[in-house]
């Protein structure tokens, strides 16, 4: 398998505010920086790839969210199909994105 993932390296930073409160360090890791938008695309993204190197012809993925976000960038980046099945109470946004 490809040993390039398709989740990014994030930064992690302190937060001054929350350090101070507690009196130790505080850091936050900056997922929101993920291209599909959140931490999802991991884990996610690590299990497309190993199905893709399996042999995986296309997704199917059922999430009104982060998660179908996730397998959709994943299949668009490894060139296959992907089908997300969405709750009909997902936001219009979620739908969008």
């Amino acid at each position: 398998m490809n040993t390039s993932y398709l989740h990014i390296e994030t930064p992690l930073i302190e937060s001054v505010p929350l350090s101070r409160r507690v009196k130790g360090k505080i850091w936050l890791k900056m997922e929101a920086l993920q291209p599909s938008g959140s931490f999802k695309l991991r884990g996610i993204g690590y299990a497309c790839q190993h199905y893709f190197s399996e042999g995986a012809k296309r997704f199917i993925s059922s999430s009104g969210g982060n998660a179908g976000i996730a397998v959709a960038y994943s299949g668009r980046k490894l060139g296959l199909p992907v089908t997300v099945v969405i709750p009909e109470t997902t936001t219009k946004r979620a739908i969008e994105a």
